[in-house]
């Protein structure tokens, strides 16, 4: 079975001889990677004065979920623009293995170092989920907080979509062009219906820990299961096939950027933690085809800059470490080690702990930039591709470009 036929002309955005790279994609990474350390930082609890904190909660709360549906959507929107009839599927599962295995796998055993002097003792069987990027799949509170590094549960939907984009890609290429919109917005339905079914059909008892006003069966159903959050994924892959057979309705960067931002402020009091996923998806389904059709035709945005693309570039690294880097930089100011994220938390006024929240972000972009350059690059240089790419395999064709300055998720 064929995606594309072996010598196929791939498919172009309508008004364009070529497929353009995607640079404020990159970009509006670093923006969606900052979103995501902000509601992070939450856990450090900062700020001595209760009522700052209160504030920071509210604005801050949703600002990972945001940025973390950004990540989904993009994954399945970049991967089909990117596609070419000269790939096959082992060679794209090849670079995604190479892509998002290594960074992972370093961090990981940096943490184990990390932890070992601590006299915590490691769950074992949940560890090696962990490792394996499969602790979402187990509706266990367990597996999923003691994984060593808690943020790279959601690499568990990564590798999901990335093994299912073959199949799904065939699927998606069925579909007429003139209801693709009716698709985008059924698949996103769909995602609305899943805190409904959770609520209707799951236990609603023992409560979650960190939700406590959903079950723990609920909460995970509705924001960790692979199966459901790779919906919007699924919507990113539809979203880059409307632009690509011209059925873009033709929202500029800046209307895009200033709905999410609106779309965000009115959402502030939305519990997207519990389980409503739709509520960022909606937005973000926009976001991007809108600043790709924007590169595309040659506009300058404020996120395909040189900075922004340099940021952009380190988010995967970035989001691998940067919370094992925010406990240990927290605890260092009570002297402690805080890897396992336990330790005697040293509160702020206003202003000092902005300056803690600034240079912890700093010191993770720093560290990001080092495992990208040590560990990212190199392997993606040497292993991604076969040494030799004559005879090529038989089995599904499907387009991806592989270079590494186009956005690839990982977040």
């Amino acid at each position: 079975m064929t995606i594309t036929q072996p010598g196929a002309r791939p498919e172009t955005p309508a008004g364009t001889g070529t497929r353009s790279r995607l640079p404020s994609l990159t970009g509006l990474r670093a923006v969606a990677g900052l979103s995501v350390f902000i509601t992070h930082g939450l856990a450090l609890g900062l700020f001595t004065d209760p009522a700052v904190m209160v504030e920071y909660v509210r604005y801050g709360a949703n600002a990972g979920m945001f940025g973390l549906s950004f990540f989904f959507v993009l994954t399945g929107f970049v991967v089909t623009w990117t596609a070419s009839s000269k790939d096959s599927a082992r060679q794209f599962w090849r670079r995604r293995f190479f892509k998002l295995f290594p960074n992972h796998v370093v961090v990981y055993a940096i943490i184990i170092a990390l932890w070992i002097p601590t006299g915590v003792p490691i769950k074992a069987v949940e560890a090696l989920a962990g490792l394996l990027l499969v602790s979402a799949w187990f509706p266990s509170e367990s597996f999923l907080f003691n994984n060593l590094n808690g943020p790279m549960w959601s690499a568990n939907i990564d590798v999901l979509a990335y093994a299912a984009f073959p199949l799904l890609y065939v699927l998606v290429k069925k579909i007429r062009p003139n209801r693709l919109w009716a698709w985008a917005v059924g698949v996103t339905a769909l995602s609305a219906l899943v805190p409904v079914v959770a609520n209707a059909f799951l236990p609603d008892q023992p409560p979650s820990l960190v939700a406590p006003e959903v079950s723990w069966s609920q909460h995970w159903f509705g924001f960790y299961f692979p199966l459901t959050r790779a919906l919007e994924f699924v919507v990113g892959i539809i979203m880059a096939r409307i632009v690509l057979t011209g059925r873009w309705i033709g929202l500029g960067a800046l209307p895009a950027s200033l709905l999410t931002i609106g779309f965000y402020l009115a959402t502030l009091d939305v519990p997207v933690f519990y389980g409503y996923t739709f509520v960022p998806l909606i937005p973000m389904a926009l976001l991007i085809p809108a600043f790709a059709v924007a590169d595309v035709r040659g506009h300058r945005t404020l996120a395909n800059g040189r900075l922004m693309v340099w940021l952009g570039d380190r988010m995967y690294a970035f989001f691998v470490i940067h919370v094992t880097v925010m406990f240990m930089v927290h605890a260092a100011y009570s002297g402690e080690n805080g890897v396992v994220g336990m330790y005697t938390r040293k509160t702020f006024d206003l202003g000092t702990g902005i300056l803690v929240l600034i240079s912890t972000y700093l010191v993770c972009l720093v560290l990001a930039s080092i495992l990208y350059a040590l560990v990212e690059q190199p392997v993606m240089r040497r292993w991604s591709r076969p040494r030799r790419t004559a005879g090529c395999s038989r089995t599904w064709r499907f387009m991806m470009s592989g270079s590494s300055r186009l956005p690839s998720i990982c977040c």
